[in-house]
């Protein structure tokens, strides 16, 4: 029997990282959480990679992928020493295809844009119709800029459907409203399979059948609309690499549909969720790829293109080009006759403190953030309870960090207010982290107090993560 070879390359990362082993085997039974793979790895399970042992391919790119989170730069099968390096897979963490779906055609890879196959409706159609039903892996290529190129619609080319008139279209955006204001006020995962069934029933067959131009078009819009709106859902509940792809399908069909804000929108949405996930170079990348569209924008929706492009800017230490992408979103909400937008996602003063406080937390100023989030809170409109709980939450942990105990656990007080009615992946998340800081602090009053009053909450959030 042949004697396995140590594998020194993930050892080093490892290292790089700053990971034990068990941190390790954490970090990769998160990242198959996400995608509904149970796992149970430990630090035996890494001490045997370690040694020589490949997991399967589908933990062999999990373990990239966390690794990649941890680095803040893109890890490949080939860097963890999982795949040889003259290997198909040297260049990419994963078999998946351009949606993060196993199996789907046309993964960005190296293949120059010009070159790729194009994108049109029915593809997305179909997108849309598989989606959700199983979750996807998400891959740190997939977090690529993907400019789409898509045929012009052929009527003829629709299989036999009824036509599609502009009272879909209107109902749809009635939808929109609907499930935009439900996601608001009680977190995405309350009506996330209602949206995504929404999408694969009704959705997908009108993106298939015969309309009128002007009819066509508003439908791909908001249809566009839809989708981003459902991968916040899915991002929400931490069905990251689903999130992925519904974000992905939307820019495509707001690029069929030549609708900046659309594109915008998505790509602004991919930028947020690559940097939440620690991908910080692609969301560079995607924050730049959506500014690209700021010329066409209105002025609120600009700046909130501006102001992810600073968060992104300062995620990578580019204190000059964050600063200055703060500046200029503050110039153009300061254009804005209206925030409001038809899909709920207005972006307003409130968001923009919460931009600043991204920015001033990453580029060290703990005192500057605590100032935004505070303004963010109090200038945050009443309906908004999902993001006010993740804001209060984010204050609670920047104010312990200073070492405001007291002041900390008043905003985890905050917190706590708004918990019970939410139905959301992050926030679940964000009570059981608080009961770990505030551990250390178990035997002084305040923390004592929340700690009990978090304590019943608790077996609420199990039972919420195996619904999601």
């Amino acid at each position: 029997m042949a004697r396995r070879e140590a594998n020194v390359r993930l050892r080093a990362l490892a290292q790089e990282a700053g990971w034990t082993g068990a941190e390790l085997a954490r970090a990769v039974n998160r990242a198959g959480a996400e995608s509904g793979v149970e796992l149970r790895y430990d630090r035996t399970s890494v001490a045997h990679w370690m040694a020589g042992t490949r997991p399967p391919t589908v933990v062999a790119a999990l373990v990239a992928e966390a690794l990649a989170r941890g680095l803040g730069r893109r890890v490949t099968l080939a860097d963890t020493g999982f795949a040889p390096p003259d290997s198909p897979a040297a260049g990419a963490p994963g078999a998946t295809g351009a949606l993060g779906v196993p199996g789907t055609p046309g993964a960005p890879g190296t293949t120059p844009d010009h070159a790729r196959a194009p994108a049109d409706t029915f593809s997305q159609a179909a997108t849309l119709t598989a989606l959700d039903r199983s979750r996807a892996l998400p891959y740190q290529r997939e977090f690529e800029a993907d400019p789409v190129h898509t045929r012009p619609y052929n009527p003829a080319d629709a299989p036999p459907a009824r036509r599609v008139e502009a009272a879909h279209v209107r109902s749809a955006q009635a939808m929109l409203r609907s499930f935009a204001a439900v996601d608001t006020s009680f977190g995405g995962g309350h009506s996330r399979s209602a949206l995504t069934g929404y999408l694969r029933c009704s959705v997908a067959e009108w993106l298939e059948s015969p309309a009128a131009p002007k009819v066509r078009r508003d439908l791909l819009v908001v249809a566009s609309q839809l989708a981003s709106l459902a991968g916040f859902m899915c991002y929400d509940v931490e069905h990251q690499g689903t999130a992925q792809a519904y974000y992905r399908t939307a820019a495509r069909l707001a690029a069929e549909a030549d609708d900046a804000c659309g594109q915008a929108a998505a790509l602004r949405a991919l930028s947020m969720q690559a940097h939440h996930l620690g991908h910080r170079p692609q969301a560079l990348e995607l924050a730049e790829a959506a500014a690209v569209h700021a010329p066409r924008l209105p002025p609120a929706r600009a700046a909130a293109v501006m102001g992810q492009l600073a968060v992104a800017a300062a995620g990578r230490g580019d204190q000059r080009r964050a600063l200055d992408s703060l500046a200029r979103s503050s110039d153009l909400l300061s254009q804005a006759e209206s925030a409001e937008d038809a899909d709920g996602s207005g972006y307003h003063e409130a968001a923009h403190e919460s931009h600043q406080a991204h920015v001033f937390a990453a580029l060290g100023d703990v005192r500057a953030a605590i100032g935004a989030l505070r303004r963010s809170l109090q200038q945050r409109p009443p309906g908004e309870r999902r993001t006010r709980a993740v804001t209060t939450d984010r204050l609670g942990t920047l104010l312990l960090e200073a070492g405001n105990l007291e002041q900390a656990c008043a905003s985890w007080h905050d917190f706590l207010d708004d918990y019970p009615l939410l139905h959301s992946g992050r926030v679940d998340r964000a009570l059981r982290s608080l009961r770990g800081r505030l551990r250390p602090f178990r035997t002084s009053v305040a923390g004592r107090t929340v700690l009990a009053r978090s304590e019943p909450l608790m077996s609420r959030s199990s039972r919420a993560a195996l619904a999601y």
